[in-house]
C-alpha cells in the first residue's frame, strides 16, 4: 500500500502528495506510511522536524508500547492484534507521530483497523486530529475484544479436552494448553503498557489534544484497555487452574494404578507364601499324596479370593 496524505478541507477529505505536508498544516492532516524502510518516513521527519530517536524507533520497530514527548511532537507506539487464521494471532506494531494538526502513522503492510478509520475520516466524522487519534486507538482496542472472544472459546475447548478426554490424548491437549498460555502472555505483554499510554492521554499530557470535551473519549479508551487487561488476566488464571486440575487428575490416576498394582501384588504374595512353603522339600510332607495337593490348591484359591474380597470392600480394587 503506497504512502498517502489525507487532508481535511472545509467540504471534503482529499488526497495530496506527501511532499505537501508542511504546507497544509493549517488543517487536519493524516500521513499514513506503510513502509518504515522507505524514503517517505525520512520525508515526514524533515517536513515535521521529527526527533531522530523517534524516527529510528519507528523505522526499526519492535518497541514497547509507550508515549514519548519531544519538543514539537509526541511519539506513540501501540500494537494491533489480527487473527489471519484460526488460533493464529499476529501482533502488528503501529507508530504514531502527533504534531500540530498532523498525525503520521507508520506500520508494515496494511492494517485493517486503519482502513476502518480512513473510511470514517473520509466521511467527515473525524473533524480534528484529536478525534482522529482517538479513532485509531479505539478501533485497535475494540479489535482486542474479538480476539479475546476467540481465546475464551479456546480456553473452554481445551479445558474440556484436558479434563474429560481420553488420558491417552492428554499430551496433545497439554501442548495446546501451553500454546494458549504463551499467546496470552504475549498479548498481555503488549496490552498492559498501553494503559500508561491511555492514562497520559486522559491526563491531557499532549498539548495538541487539549480540546474541550475530548478527555471523555480517552477515558473511555482507558476503560476499554483496563477491561481487556483484566480479561487476559482472567484467562491466564483459568489456564493455570486447568493445568493444576490436569496435574491433579494425572496424580489421581497414577495413585489408582499404583493401588491396583499393589493389591494384585499382595494377592500374589499370599500365593507365593504357600508355594514357597511347599518348596522347602521337607521329608515329612507327603508331596506324592493327591489330597495334599488339592488341599494346598484349595487353600491358595480361598486365600486369593478372601484377599480380593477384602480389597474390594476397602475400595482398593
Amino acid at each position: 500500500m503506497p504512502t498517502r496524505l489525507l487532508v481535511k478541507d472545509e467540504t471534503a477529505v482529499t488526497e495530496r502528495e506527501p511532499e505537501q505536508l508542511s504546507e497544509l498544516r493549517d488543517r487536519p492532516c493524516w500521513l499514513d506510511i506503510s513502509d518504515p524502510e522507505g524514503k517517505d518516513l525520512e520525508l515526514a521527519a524533515n517536513e515535521l522536524t521529527l526527533h531522530p530517536l523517534a524516527v529510528e524507533d519507528a523505522r526499526h520497530q519492535h518497541q514497547r508500547p509507550k508515549i514519548d514527548e519531544y519538543e514539537s511532537h509526541y511519539f506513540i507506539v501501540v500494537y494491533a492484534l489480527e487473527e489471519p487464521s484460526p488460533d493464529v494471532i499476529r501482533m502488528r506494531e503501529l507508530s504514531v507521530f502527533v504534531a500540530q494538526n498532523a498525525i503520521v502513522t507508520v506500520h508494515s503492510g496494511s492494517l485493517a483497523a486503519l482502513q476502518v478509520v480512513e473510511k470514517r475520516f473520509r466521511d467527515g466524522k473525524l473533524a480534528t486530529t484529536g478525534l482522529l487519534l482517538h479513532a485509531i486507538l479505539d478501533t485497535i482496542v475494540d479489535s482486542y475484544f474479538e480476539i479475546l472472544d476467540g481465546l475464551g472459546d479456546r480456553v473452554e475447548l481445551i479445558e474440556a479436552m484436558v479434563i474429560d478426554a481420553d488420558p491417552r490424548d492428554a499430551s496433545t491437549s497439554i501442548r495446546e494448553l501451553f500454546k494458549l498460555k504463551r499467546d496470552l502472555l504475549a498479548i498481555r505483554r503488549v496490552i498492559a503498557p498501553e494503559r500508561d499510554v491511555a492514562a497520559s492521554l486522559v491526563r491531557g499530557d499532549i498539548r495538541e489534544l487539549r480540546e474541550p470535551g475530548r478527555r471523555a473519549y480517552f477515558q473511555d479508551l482507558y476503560d476499554h484497555i483496563v477491561r481487556v487487561t483484566e480479561e487476559v488476566d482472567t484467562f491466564r488464571d483459568l489456564v493455570s487452574n486447568v493445568v493444576d486440575a490436569h496435574l491433579a487428575a494425572q496424580s489421581n490416576r497414577l495413585n489408582e494404578v499404583m493401588k491396583t498394582l499393589t493389591s494384585v501384588a499382595t494377592v500374589l504374595l499370599v500365593l507365593g507364601v504357600v508355594t514357597g512353603f511347599f518348596g522347602q522339600n521337607w521329608d515329612f510332607i507327603p508331596y506324592a499324596d493327591p489330597a495334599t495337593f488339592w488341599v494346598a490348591m484349595a487353600f491358595m484359591a480361598l486365600s486369593a479370593l478372601a484377599t480380593v474380597y477384602y480389597f474390594r470392600r476397602r475400595g482398593w480394587l
